[in-house]
């Protein structure tokens, strides 16, 4: 990947600039951008970014990933501005992935909690109710892995198909299910990485990118993701609703 200086006045005016990198894909349809590693972008590089995104219309969306909590996050030895109306319209939220993943392991219901309120508590409202919730990524090991796996096998350092025993299988594919019932009904945006549907198993990077096992017989999450998709769309107190805790 080429290195570039977001500071260069030419090369900002290159990705932000009328009839540049930004204002060129959105014109063209596209519907937001997402950065990569947002956290090792510059904050006004950012800023430049979301007003060249604005600038087309008010609707188009501006995601970063960030892997902590978007409002405490330090970088560049400050504490970066991402959700503070000038830079990122939401981010990628890895701390509800995390609850989510240890609390189906295990974890005491109210410490997941607390990591989840904690969120709901530091973002404004647009960006809670358009933060990416997933339990898949392409850089962290798979959903299903990381449930049925156990910690004390040694992970691959070569290509070897991740496997758990039956028992181990089984169990992780109705914890995967709760899961996946937890993050459909939080606030935010659900995502489903490819794959998960069909309980794909996968250690981290490279062996959580392989491609779809196209001939998988394993066919009993599909009807249940289908149907809190379809939840989710029929109810609207999960889109616009209050997140409140009364028992955990």
């Amino acid at each position: 990947l080429p290195e570039v200086n977001e500071e260069n006045p030419s090369y900002v005016e290159f990705i932000t600039g009328e009839g540049g990198v930004i204002d060129t894909w959105l014109r063209r349809g596209a519907a937001g951008f997402r950065l990569d590693v947002a956290d090792e972008l510059p904050d006004d590089f950012i800023e430049k970014i979301r007003a060249a995104v604005k600038r087309v219309s008010p609707e188009k969306f501006l995601l970063g990933e960030v892997w902590e909590d978007a409002t405490t996050k330090y970088g560049f030895g400050q504490r970066r501005t991402y959700l503070l109306g000038k830079g990122l319209d939401s981010v990628m939220n890895y701390p509800f992935k995390n609850a989510v993943l240890d609390f189906v392991k295990g974890k005491p219901a109210e410490q997941a909690m607390g990591e989840i309120l904690s969120i709901c508590e530091h973002y404004p409202a647009p960006a809670m109710d358009t933060a990416l919730n997933f339990l898949s990524t392409h850089d962290t090991e798979r959903a299903l892995t990381v449930i049925a796996t156990s910690p004390q096998r040694p992970w691959p350092r070569v290509a070897e198909r991740p496997l758990c025993d039956r028992r181990s299988y089984e169990e992780g594919m109705l914890r995967l299910r709760m899961a996946y019932a937890i993050i459909y009904t939080l606030p935010g945006v659900p995502c489903l990485y490819y794959g998960d549907e069909i309980g794909m198993q996968g250690y981290r990077d490279p062996f959580n990118r392989a491609f779809f096992c196209w001939d998988s017989h394993e066919k009993r999450l599909k009807p249940v993701l289908a149907q809190l998709a379809q939840l989710r769309h029929t109810c609207e107190a999960f889109r616009t609703g209050e997140l409140r805790v009364l028992r955990a």
